[in-house]
């Protein structure tokens, strides 16, 4: 009897010991090519948070949650990933909600312009990997993944086994993305002066895309957090006709978001039309022609901050 209890302690030991080994693996071998906002977010002590943000690279590119800390004393944190899509932001809000419940979500429209539900890249694992074991997750996953693609998410060691020959030191450290989720980049490139279309010029968003803000609404509206909305002014991969007219096709459906916006009662910046009073350098304010590196993004939150365009309304 005694021999029996030392073997089954010694194996619930060794399988304990090989679960953290491949928890370690699995973490160590993870693509962190696109930021580690999802293990932040988990480690945050339970309602510590008062603003979420939400939505794809134009949202951690354009607003510095520091800075609001630092110079504003309010608690936010920065949930927004690489190439997240309209549906995976809606998890994102019901994720914050049900671990944070913070007064203001606050959701950058730039993907409302595209009509796909997830991507099919390491992009995607930027925003499920270490994504807390919640409600959301298990919804999302099951909404967004193919079924025969969960595994990779579930046990995402299975993808990303081959990186070992690639790895290097930050791939060890645990601590590579700021407290508060924020993005921070001294990458200065030219830009040049961002074309307009009329604001009256509005176009439709995309009807899936359409039903997901509406479902992100009534969450919010059904857990009286407020919903903020808007869109961070970008410019055309390249400066010719062709991504112009690319341009500007998003900017009226931007538009259009505006009567959507005033439909629900909801408040919508669009700032390609204040972009102008920022006092934004196109010649140092930039990391490329789509994003804004640190300079940019400190006069943008600031702008947005001293405006009150992220204060609860309630």
């Amino acid at each position: 009897m005694k021999k029996r209890i030392i073997f089954l302690v010694s194996l619930i030991i060794f399988i304990l010991g090989l679960l953290l080994l491949v928890n370690h693996l699995a973490y160590v071998l993870r693509d962190k090519s696109n930021g580690l906002v999802q293990d932040r977010f988990a480690q945050l002590e339970k309602d510590s948070v008062d603003l979420v943000f939400i939505g794809t690279s134009h949202q951690f590119c354009s607003i510095d949650p520091d800075i609001i800390y630092n110079e504003y004393g309010v608690e936010s944190y920065m949930l927004a990933t690489s190439a997240q899509t309209v549906p995976m932001s809606y998890y994102a809000a019901m994720e914050a909600i049900e671990l944070q419940h913070p007064r203001v979500i606050v959701f950058e429209v730039c993907y409302l312009g595209n009509d796909f539900r997830t991507v099919t890249d390491g992009m995607s694992h930027a925003f499920f990997d270490k994504m807390p074991r919640c409600k959301a997750r298990k919804l999302a996953l099951e909404d967004l993944i193919e079924k025969e693609d969960r595994i990779y998410y579930y046990l995402p060691i299975g993808l990303f086994h081959n990186r070992w020959k690639e790895l290097k030191e930050d791939d060890f450290k645990r601590d590579i993305t700021g407290k508060r989720g924020g993005f921070h980049s001294e990458e200065v490139n030219n830009n040049w002066a961002i074309p307009l279309v009329d604001p009256e010029e509005k176009e439709s968003m995309p009807e899936e895309m359409q039903a997901y803000l509406e479902k992100m609404v009534k969450l919010c509206e059904e857990n009286n957090v407020e919903l903020i909305l808007y869109c961070a002014p970008f410019n055309s991969l390249y400066d010719n006709d062709e991504t112009r007219e690319h341009l500007f096709h998003k900017q009226k459906i931007f538009n259009g978001v505006g009567d959507f916006a005033k439909e629900h009662g909801l408040r919508y910046y669009n700032m390609f039309y204040e972009y102008g009073n920022v006092g934004l350098d196109f010649t140092h304010d930039f990391m490329d022609s789509q994003h804004l590196n640190c300079y940019g993004q400190a006069k943008f939150t600031r702008y947005m901050m001293d405006r009150g365009y992220f204060d609860p309304m309630y």
